[in-house]
């Protein structure tokens, strides 16, 4: 009577990652099918059941989509051999690796073969295989582990030289054809950026900037991605249609990086094999400047992270925050003051009072009309912005470089004098363990000392920063930035209000019971820095 001889019902497994470094047609996806099934053509006993591809996947985890559906067929018995084309096909983690060879098969009664280390889990084990397949594992995950710490470095190498490393370009942007690591500005989808920083500035909510932006018919970023022919998914569309949401604005209008700013490595794993990422600190982010064309001016970005940090509330019937919105205050108490619409004589006025006395008559019940306050501002703003044009125009007729080269002076002396305390504070630090081995001081007194010094070299080394880069816009720029003139330049011919001017030029408004108003401007620092480098030049030169 001849011997029956078992079928085995075979998934074969195939695995390709990015990692490996695989470009040879043998070790390809194809390459690895081709050579399994004619593993099957020489063993008539095995019969094909599934082809399992985990194409992309490192090997490092086992969380792969095929393994796992592979894992359940064989859970519900419809496969018992797994065949692979060599031991890293499978995984290259030691541990895991191991596990599922030496225990989890053998267990499950699962036939596993790995065709060019010539092993074969139902032939006759060999007592070498006991050592050759866990040290084959072992080399395999070391190899993973040396192919992730050079990638690792690779990429941290690419980060902080500015080249964008992200599999797919910001909306706003494109990838360089000639260089896929450098972004360039996508025109069409650029001027919707621009619009959405507009419509911000004259004090549009995200969400009716949003609902403006679907009734206008413009492609969401998804979908514009997807109308040129980027294959992209993503966990925040919820329909069938992705369509601009105020998420999707918020988005827009909190990303430095239309200012020309990349910004990467904001987040990681914490090793090869451990795959969920992790948040880093801010201070371990690579932030390049200037490192592509901006989209957006430096000024306008900061004008409109202002804008969004403010109250924006708005009328039922409004489209739009009010021209002061969260930009008035009590100058007797410093409370917000709240917009309140008063009917009379069939008419509505509306007036700005203190909300510290409405809510509890802690303050005094001092108002202003809303129209008075446009007048009083807008007659300010006027007489401010020819002021800073006046001075700029003085500034480049004066000669003031002996008066900056003074100040340049000052500022190095402080900047000696901050390193100096600086480095008092390294060698009080690298003093303080000798001293607690010593016994001259305790342990609670060590701790104490050490979280005091470190605060005050902390704090020393933000200073020195701080100097260093006044220092620099004095010698490479001729003193302060004045870009910031400009924004007044803008406005040069201002003759009403909007809130894109209010928002630009002013930090906040205060309002006196005597309907005093003072008028706190941005840059004021700047201009009153300015003004005295002016002063002194003129003194100089009598």
């Amino acid at each position: 009577m001849s011997e029956i001889t078992k079928i085995w019902n075979a998934t074969l497994y195939l695995r390709l990652s990015r990692e490996d470094g695989d470009k040879e047609e043998s070790n390809s996806i194809t390459g690895q099918r081709e050579l399994l099934r004619d593993y099957l053509k020489a063993h008539p006993e095995l019969r094909e059941y599934a082809v399992r591809v985990d194409d992309g996947w490192s090997g490092s985890s086992f969380e792969r989509p095929d393994f796992k559906r592979m894992m359940e067929d064989v859970k519900a018995g419809k496969t018992n051999c797994i065949i692979v084309k060599d031991l890293s096909r499978f995984g290259r983690n030691y541990l895991d690796a191991g596990e599922y060879i030496e225990k989890v098969f053998p267990f499950l009664g699962v036939r596993f073969i790995a065709i060019n280390d010539n092993y074969d889990s139902l032939g006759d084990k060999k007592a070498s295989d006991d050592l050759i397949i866990p040290f084959k594992n072992l080399i395999n995950e070391a190899y993973c582990r040396d192919i992730s710490v050079k990638i690792r470095s690779q990429l941290e190498i690419k980060r902080k030289s500015g080249q964008f490393i992200g599999a797919f370009a910001v909306f706003g942007y494109t990838k360089d054809p000639a260089q896929k690591n450098r972004l360039i500005v996508d025109d069409f989808a650029a001027d919707i950026i621009r619009d959405i920083f507009k419509w911000k500035l004259e004090g549009v909510s995200p969400q009716d900037i949003a609902n403006a932006l679907n009734k206008l018919g413009v492609l969401s970023p998804l979908e514009y991605k997807k109308s040129i022919g980027v294959n992209l998914a993503t966990p925040f569309q919820t329909g069938a249609k992705s369509v601009w949401s105020a998420v999707n604005v918020l988005r827009v209008l909190k990303n430095p990086v239309y200012t020309g700013v990349l910004t990467q490595g904001k987040s990681t794993t914490p090793s090869y094999k451990v795959h969920k990422r992790i948040a880093k600190q801010e201070n371990e982010w690579a932030i390049i400047e200037n490192s592509h064309e901006a989209i957006i001016s430096r000024n306008d970005f900061d004008t409109v992270q202002k804008a969004l940090a403010l109250d924006t509330r708005r009328g039922p019937e409004e489209s739009a925050v009010s021209l002061f919105s969260g930009m008035v205050f009590c100058g007797e108490c410093g409370a917000s003051m709240v917009r309140k619409t008063v009917p009379a004589g069939g008419k509505k006025y509306v007036y700005y009072i203190c909300s510290a006395h409405k809510q509890d008559k802690s303050c005094s019940p001092h108002r202003i009309r809303d129209t008075e306050l446009e007048n009083i501002v807008l007659t300010a703003m006027q007489r401010y912005i020819h002021e800073v044009i006046d001075l700029d125009a003085l500034l480049s007729m004066t000669d003031t470089a002996p008066l900056r080269t003074a100040e340049a002076q000052k500022v190095q002396r402080q900047l000696d004098m901050k390193r100096a305390e600086l480095e008092r504070l390294n060698k009080l630090l690298m003093s303080l363990y000798e001293n607690l081995a010593d016994n001259i001081i305790t342990r609670e007194e060590y701790a104490r000392l050490k979280q005091n010094y470190s605060v005050r070299a902390e704090e020393a080394e933000r200073q020195m920063n701080a100097l260093q880069d006044s220092l620099t816009h004095i010698r490479e720029k001729g003193g302060a930035e004045k870009s910031w003139m400009d924004e007044f330049k803008r406005h040069e011919n201002l003759t009403s209000l909007d809130r894109s001017a209010v928002i630009s030029l002013i930090d906040k408004i205060m309002i006196h019971k005597d309907k005093c108003v003072d008028i706190v401007y941005r840059w004021q620092d700047e201009f009153a820095w300015q003004l005295d480098i002016l002063s002194r030049a003129e003194k100089e030169a009598v």
